[in-house]
């Protein structure tokens, strides 16, 4: 080999060499900046120092009997803590035997509502329930509740059942024995009627805390103008409309005519 071929040889070897020694350092210096950045981000905020400490100082005083102004308080609670705070361990369970509010009594039986109007632990909670106390024959109007569905589990009695959601739909209508339920679409107008010639119990849950109830009789006749109601059906006389009005049965009521005739009612 010729001593210039050599001398060219060794000029382009060293400038690999020292190309790989750049690349490598590059390689080093570029992998250490990501620990560098991550220890920078990750420092985690301080904590509160006041978050928990006044969430048991005031249920410790709050042993007087339920009153509207102390449920209005406990529903404007801006938080379930602060709603714990005013609350007493009563407040979490309610007596249906003993209600005074949320009471439908008539010569049909009685209906017991347990919602937010009456029993403070289910605020925030979105549920409800009703039990219903039939006699014989008795019915539980035709209703809505605008604001939830309703399962509705036969507790002993046979009922017969039904509902209609809206204009053009199908009625369905069923019988519901012991241990069977029926569901009701919310806002769909729906009954429940006992009948059998004893007593009989139901129960009714609802995916709302405050499901609401409007009875059809009663909105319709009761509520709306004579002259509307008139107009809707067909132009029946204001007299008429007011004679229906100062008879119209309270809920629970007695049931339809073939079950009271068989019951001697």
């Amino acid at each position: 080999m010729k001593l210039t071929q050599l001398l060219c040889f060794l000029v382009i070897l060293v400038d690999v060499c020292d190309s790989r020694r750049r690349v490598t350092t590059t390689s080093t210096t570029t992998t250490t900046l990501p620990p560098t950045t991550t220890t920078t981000t990750t420092t985690p905020p301080p904590p509160s120092p006041t978050t928990t400490t006044v969430t048991t100082t005031q249920a410790l005083n709050t042993s007087d009997p339920l009153a509207l102004s102390r449920l209005e308080s406990i529903k404007n609670s801006v938080n379930e803590l602060s709603l714990l705070s005013k609350t007493v361990p009563s407040d979490f369970i309610f007596d249906f035997d003993k209600a005074v509010t949320g009471v439908s009594l008539s010569n049909g039986g009685r209906t017991v509502a347990a919602t937010v109007a009456n029993f403070p632990g289910l605020i925030n909670h979105g549920i409800a329930m009703t039990i219903g106390f039939l006699g014989p024959c008795g019915i539980n109007l035709p209703h809505t509740h605008p604001r939830a569905t309703e399962i509705n589990f036969s507790v002993d009695g046979d009922f017969q059942v039904g509902f209609y959601q809206e204009n053009g739909a199908t009625f369905i209508m069923n019988e519901v024995h012991k241990n069977q339920v029926a569901v009701f679409p919310r806002g769909a107008i729906h009954f429940e009627q006992n009948m059998n010639c004893t007593p009989a119990t139901f129960v009714a849950a609802f995916n709302s805390e405050d499901p609401g109830v409007l009875t059809i009789s009663n909105a319709f006749f009761g509520s709306i103008p004579a002259t509307v109601v008139g107009a809707s059906l067909g132009g029946l006389n204001i007299s008429t409309i007011e004679d229906i009005r100062s008879n119209l049965a309270k809920n629970p009521s007695l049931g339809i005519e073939e079950c009271r005739k068989r019951c001697n009612l």
